[in-house]
C-alpha cells in the first residue's frame, strides 16, 4: 500500500508542473496559489464534515501548523508559482530537486530516527545529477539574467521551506489525522497567500478561461486536496527522505506523458538521467531495506 501511495503521488504531482503553467495564464502567482488552495481547503473541509472528524487541536499544535503553513504555502508554493513565470518546467525541476537534499539535512538535524549514511547521501546527489542530465538542454539555453537568477534562488528557497515544513509535521504532528493537518495547513496558508497577493499583485490580471479554470480545478482537487491527505498519511509510516524522492520521479512522469501523447522519442541522455535517478533511489533505500529484512 505504501508503494501504491508513493506511485500515485508521483503520477499526480508529475502532471502539476504543467497545470501550474496553465493556471498562470489567468492568475498572478500568489493569487493563483491562493485560489487553488482555497478550493482544496473547502473540499477537505467537506470531507471531514461528512466523516464527522473533530477539528479540535491544542495551542501547541496550532503554533506548529502556523509555522508549517508559512513554510509550505508562502516559501514552497508561493515561490514556485513566482519562479515558474520566468523559468521553464525543466529548469524548475532541476533546482527544485534540491528538495530531497534539504529534507535529508533537516531530518539529520530534527529527526533522531532518520539516519543518513555516505551511501544515502550519494544516492541523493545521484538523483539531482540525473534530473540535471535529463533537462541539460533547457539549462544550457537559459540566459541567466537578473530575473532568471532571482527565480532560481526562489525555487531553491521553496525546496528548503517545503522540506522543513514536512519535517516539522513528521516530528510534532504524528498523532494528528492527515485530513485535519491538510485542512488547517491550507486554511492558514491561504491567509498568507491572499495577503501577499493583495499587497503585491494586480487582481485585474485575473482571466478565467476554460483552460485556466480546468487547471486550477485539477490542481485544487487532485493535486492538493487528495494528494496532501495521502501524503500526510504516508508520512506517518514512511521516512521523510524516502517520500522526498517523489521529486526525482515526477519529471520522469512528464517525459512519459509526452511520449504517450505525442510519441516523442525519449533521447539517450534522458535514459542515462533516469538510470542515475533510479540508482540513486536504490542507494537511498538500501539501508532501510536491510533493516526490514
Amino acid at each position: 500500500m505504501q508503494f501504491i501511495g508513493f506511485l500515485t503521488l508521483c503520477l499526480i504531482w508529475g502532471t502539476t508542473w504543467l497545470a501550474i503553467k496553465f493556471s498562470l495564464d489567468g492568475f498572478p502567482p500568489f493569487f493563483g496559489a491562493a485560489v487553488r488552495f482555497t478550493v482544496a481547503a473547502v473540499a477537505v473541509g467537506l470531507m471531514l464534515l461528512l466523516k464527522k472528524t473533530s477539528l479540535r487541536i491544542s495551542r501547541r499544535d496550532l503554533k506548529i501548523l502556523i509555522a508549517a503553513s508559512f513554510l509550505m504555502y508562502v516559501f514552497d508554493y508561493g515561490l514556485i508559482y513566482w519562479g515558474e513565470q520566468t523559468l521553464s518546467a525543466g529548469v524548475t525541476a532541476i533546482f527544485f530537486a534540491t528538495f530531497a537534499l534539504f529534507t535529508a539535512l533537516w531530518s539529520v538535524l530534527f529527526l533522531k530516527n532518520e539516519q543518513m549514511t555516505p551511501i544515502r547521501w550519494l544516492g541523493i546527489f545521484m538523483g539531482i545529477a540525473g534530473i540535471t542530465v535529463i533537462f541539460y538542454d533547457q539549462l544550457v539555453i537559459t540566459q541567466f539574467n537578473r530575473m532568471v537568477t532571482l527565480s532560481i534562488i526562489a525555487i531553491i528557497l521553496a525546496a528548503a521551506g517545503g522540506s522543513l515544513s514536512n519535517v516539522l509535521v513528521k516530528r510534532h504532528l504524528q498523532k494528528m489525522d492527515a485530513g485535519v493537518i491538510t485542512f488547517y495547513q491550507m486554511s492558514i496558508g491561504i491567509l498568507f497567500l491572499y495577503a501577499i497577493g493583495f499587497a503585491a499583485e494586480d487582481p485585474s490580471r485575473i482571466s478565467l478561461t476554460p483552460k485556466v479554470v480546468a487547471a486550477v480545478g485539477y490542481l485544487a482537487l487532485v493535486g492538493s486536496a487528495f494528494a496532501f491527505v495521502l501524503y500526510y498519511r504516508l508520512l506517518k509510516t514512511m521516512s521523510t527522505v524516502t517520500l522526498s524522492l517523489i521529486i526525482y520521479v515526477t519529471p520522469l512522469i512528464a517525459i512519459f506523458i509526452d511520449y504517450l501523447l505525442y510519441r516523442q522519442i525519449i533521447p539517450l541522455r534522458s535514459m542515462a538521467g533516469m538510470t542515475f535517478i533510479f540508482s540513486g533511489i536504490g542507494l537511498v533505500q538500501k539501508k532501510q531495506s536491510k533493516k526490514r529484512r
